[in-house]
């Protein structure tokens, strides 16, 4: 198994738990929901890319298929996400798996690595 496959395979067995727990725990009005947060440029992302070997400018270069909107996910934009889901306005919900992403994670289009241009 890739390493891809296998963090794959963990994210869905991390999306049964979420159910499952939100199943066991709404009773007790407990809320169960997970986030799936796309790529976010934090401080560490940008220096685990340098010491990947990219240049201090990669954040600006990335092509359209990685960032459609030009740019990654900021950590603010994850924040205002997730103050939705922890305000009372989300309170019915539970056991829900919200995307944090810039496209979709299921049915995009493959390789379109190979036909940016």
């Amino acid at each position: 198994m890739t390493a891809h496959h296998h963090a794959m395979h963990l994210q869905d067995q991390v999306i049964l738990i979420t159910g499952n727990l939100a199943d066991t725990l709404g009773p007790d009005r407990v809320r169960v929901n997970q986030m799936n947060v796309g790529w976010t440029l934090t401080d560490n992302e940008y220096q685990t890319k340098l010491g990947d070997g990219m240049r201090p400018d990669w954040p600006e270069k990335l092509p359209l298929y990685a960032a459609p909107s030009g740019s990654l996910l900021m950590p603010e934009d994850i924040a205002e996400a997730a103050l939705y889901w922890v305000s009372p306005a989300s309170r019915p919900i539970s056991g829900t798996v919200f995307e944090a992403e810039q496209y979709p994670m299921i049915g995009r289009i493959p390789n379109q690595e190979s036909q940016a241009t």
